[in-house]
């Protein structure tokens, strides 16, 4: 790189990027040296990038060139993101990006025009999630030496508010999982039927704390029973651009251990007497895999809505607080927080502590008065 004054008094400034020589002209010497400097600050910082690449790439390149990556190696570049967080992108862009960003370059993807674009959605929760993927999209490019910053990272965009939390998650006691159960035997679509595969269906996932999928993706190979009644979860069942697909790993990407109540194991093990270890546990009454959304509105929702009528106090509960209720239980009866982690489906225990900090913290009070029992004499 050099400094040199060309014969019309100004002063130019050569420099390479990406191997490819630049240039640029200055009033006075001062202000090249200055860029010089800026120049070199970035060299070392590893942030100078020849700014004409965000010029020549269209966006909808660089989606999928993005994409590509999160099918093949995932945000983080560890593992492959699931075909369920695939599809849901690709679902953003279609509905959101596509029609707003497909024809511009990098470079044409403005603040202006992302704001002007945040003004087009009908819900601040479908903006939030776009402008995250957009963030996602826009750093990636930056990563990747095409543009210098990222616009959708701006603190000048303040039109993307929080939603608000339209729900508290919840958790029901025992009497009330067990009331729920009986509730979703019967009623509903199959009011005057008897559904007891449902009620096992409530009570196994409310205390067990498995996940919809992994509930609906249950195989009977994954249980076992006698004095240490268990069940290895290790397949799930997802919607996939609207069809459902079998995956052989969880969320954790890890088969994980989880302990069955001695009550609900027997009646499991019965109710999978004479099933091959391939077969689903839990199945809609024609014998097909279940879909949570048709489950919800035919089974669930409606047992919680009569076990409110029969009890006013009874919280407005959705599947997946039986997740939570699940840890609750656990915690009440004593668990520590490694067995919470498993029934919980957390990579880590620290995870679990964030999650149902609230809960361990009523049981650290417990601890602590035990504790103090110990040192006054009043518990040797």
């Amino acid at each position: 790189m050099a400094i040199n004054k060309l014969e019309n008094g100004k002063w130019r400034h050569d420099y390479r990027v990406d191997g490819v020589r630049r240039y640029k002209q200055f009033r006075t010497k001062a202000e090249a040296l200055a860029h010089e400097l800026q120049i070199n600050t970035a060299k070392s910082g590893g942030t100078l990038i020849d700014a004409r690449k965000g010029g020549k790439i269209r966006f909808h390149e660089l989606y999928v060139e993005w994409l590509g990556r999160i099918e093949r190696v995932g945000a983080n570049g560890q593992r492959p993101a699931s075909p369920v967080t695939v599809a849901g992108y690709r679902r953003v862009y279609e509905r959101h990006m596509e029609k707003h960003f497909v024809n511009r370059t990098l470079a044409g993807v403005t603040l202006t025009v992302i704001n002007e674009w945040l003004t087009t959605f009908a819900t601040d929760d479908a903006r939030r999630r776009a402008y995250r993927q957009l963030g996602r999209m826009l750093q990636y490019a930056v990563d990747s030496g095409y543009l210098a910053a990222n616009p959708a990272r701006n603190a000048t965009i303040n039109n993307v508010p929080t939603p608000s939390p339209i729900r508290e998650p919840a958790a029901l006691t025992a009497g009330q999982l067990m009331a729920l159960a009986e509730q979703a035997a019967g009623g509903g679509r199959y009011a005057g039927q008897s559904h007891e595969a449902y009620r096992l269906l409530i009570l196994f996932a409310g205390t067990t704390g498995l996940r919809w999928s992994e509930v609906s993706g249950l195989k009977a190979g994954a249980l076992t029973f006698g004095d240490d009644p268990r069940v290895i979860v290790r397949s799930t069942l997802v919607p996939v651009d609207g069809r459902l697909e079998f995956r052989e790993t969880t969320k954790g990407r890890k088969p994980r251990t989880v302990p069955i109540p001695a009550s609900v194991a027997r009646e499991l093990e019965v109710h999978v007497e004479g099933l091959v270890p391939g077969a689903l546990v839990f199945t809609s009454p024609s014998g097909t895999e279940m879909r949570s959304s048709n489950f919800s509105r035919r089974v669930f929702h409606p047992a919680v809505k009569r076990c409110g009528e029969i009890d006013p106090t009874f919280p407005e509960v959705v599947f997946h607080d039986l997740r939570r209720t699940a840890v609750t239980l656990a915690v009440s009866a004593g668990a520590n927080v490694k067995l919470v982690q498993q029934i919980a489906g957390h990579s880590s225990a620290v995870t679990t502590l964030d999650v149902y900090a609230q809960l361990f913290a009523h049981d650290a009070q417990a601890s602590a008065r035990a504790v103090d029992a110990l040192l006054t004499g009043g518990g040797a």
